[in-house]
């Protein structure tokens, strides 16, 4: 992929690898037999995105299930500790990444004996350089300081040249569990150590269903009866996140706010005016099947934002709904309270990946509308890529999509019961990274006091909540 960083970029790449080199110097802590082991969690949490948040929910959890809540001590990087509040208790810990994040990555890296990339999208230039190489950083200071490091369930895609070269530099001795087929295959194309796995996510539970049907009523004005039809949207064509010091010397975030990054400075998304006009396009084009269904079969549509920069795009496609809807949007609501609207459709339109993944464990029929590769391999697997899939710029995608909602509404109870049964095989997947995990942990720390190995494979999961429970009894093997 042909390299496109901005000066500003090359100028972040050069501090943060200084930075990275700089690893040996000072204390560096080992682990002892006899104090706990600490693990640094290296991703993306605390700004209001769902998927990030609920995927270190479930490793957290998974993490003192495995090796004993009293054997470890946690912490992970966060943009907010009291968003990330939402999700941990003590003993975990908040390490806060303020402007000079990856100082706070050093600090991490000196106090802890075994990092954790626990980001989704860890390898990749579609979303944010920037983001990946906080990820390489961590793999790169782990490695000169000889401390194990392990990415979990994680995502890979293309890269432009100049990241891949630092990718290849630093993460070398990062051991990799994928969580899907394509990632797995460009990270052994790198040559790099890797496993198979699965997104961490399916075990994330929701808040009380009676919670979300009064919340539901009392900010949508739903009747309780009415199905209900989700449409979780966001700007396809704003990526990727680039850095410019010319901008935020000019204050061009203040006059265009809808442009600014808000988790990191002198961060931008690209606009231009084409893609404003695809971002218009791809939001009307949703709201007409939308308003056609809705003449056709009286439901009830609100609008779900999986995070919180989908608030933008989110309002922009209420105005161009005929029919009303309400947003319930991640600025507002934690990952629990999301989950539980999503488990409250009847049917969804997503362009967000965990906003299926969250939502299938209620067997919830949903179609694609995506540019997300994540997307597309879970309806690959599921089955349902030809009948309910589409790409955001697809043609004449208004007819597309409300036939696929047709088709999908005759189906539902089909597709509802396909989705269900699907879930005890991700369980199982998340148990067997549990193994590998506890097997890195072995290999590297052969003195620590691990537990006894678990009866089965569901001893390597958390507690799981009572309705993925029955899931699991009624459908797991």
């Amino acid at each position: 992929m042909e390299t496109q960083v901005t000066p500003t970029d090359r100028l972040a790449f050069w501090g943060v690898e200084r930075l990275t080199k700089r690893a040996k110097r000072g204390p560096i802590g080992r682990w002892s037999p006899g104090e706990k082991l600490h693990i640094l969690l290296i991703g993306y949490s605390g700004g209001r995105n769902t998927g990030s948040e609920v995927r270190v929910w479930a490793m957290v959890n998974q993490f003192y299930q495995i090796l004993g809540k009293d054997n470890v001590q946690i912490g992970l990087l966060t943009l907010s500790p009291e968003n990330s509040a939402d999700y941990f208790k003590p003993p975990t810990e908040f390490l806060p990444i303020m402007t000079k994040f990856f100082q706070t990555l050093k600090k991490g890296r000196t106090d802890y004996h075994l990092g954790v990339i626990s980001e989704g999208s860890t390898l990749k230039s579609k979303w944010s350089d920037l983001l990946t190489l906080l990820f390489v950083s961590g793999a790169g200071m782990l490695k000169l300081q000889g401390k194990p490091c392990i990415a979990y369930g994680t995502g890979a895609g293309e890269m432009d040249d100049f990241l891949y070269e630092k990718v290849l530099k630093y993460c070398d001795q990062t051991y990799f569990i994928a969580r899907d087929e394509p990632s797995l295959d460009i990270i052994q194309k790198a040559g790099f150590k890797v496993d198979l796995g699965v997104d961490t996510g399916w075990i994330f539970p929701p808040a009380p269903q009676e919670w979300a049907e009064k919340e539901l009523k009392e900010k949508a004005g739903w009747d309780g009866k009415k199905p209900l039809l989700g449409l979780a949207v966001i700007n396809p064509f704003c990526w990727p996140v680039y850095t410019s010091l010319s901008k935020f010397l000019r204050g061009y975030g203040i006059r265009h706010p809808e442009e600014r990054y808000t988790a990191a400075p002198m961060t931008y998304f690209t606009f231009t005016k084409e893609r404003r006009e695809q971002l218009d396009r791809y939001l009307s084009n949703i709201a007409q099947a939308t308003d056609e269904f809705v003449r056709r079969h009286d439901v009830h549509p609100i609008i779900i934002g999986m995070e919180a920069l989908d608030d933008y795009p989110n309002s922009k496609f209420q105005k161009m709904l005929k029919t009303p809807a309400q947003i319930f949007c991640a600025k507002d609501y934690n990952g629990f309270q999301m989950v539980s609207f999503l488990r409250r459709l009847s049917m969804l339109i997503t362009s967000r990946y965990h906003a299926s993944v969250l939502s299938m464990p209620e067997g919830i029929p949903s179609i694609a509308v995506s540019m997300d590769e994540r997307l597309y391999n879970i309806f690959e697997e599921t089955d349902q890529l030809e009948d309910y899939y589409f790409k955001v710029d697809e043609p004449e995608l208004s007819e597309k999509l409300i036939a696929a909602m047709e088709k999908l509404w005759k189906n539902q109870e089909k597709v509802r019961e396909e989705n269900i049964r699907r879930v005890p095989k991700y369980l199982k997947e998340i148990a067997n990274m549990g193994v590998k995990f506890r097997n890195f942990v072995k290999e590297n720390f052969p003195e620590f006091p691990l537990p006894p190995e678990p009866e089965n494979w569901m001893g390597y999961l958390p507690p799981l909540y009572p309705e993925l429970a029955e899931i699991v009894e009624k459908y797991g093997e």
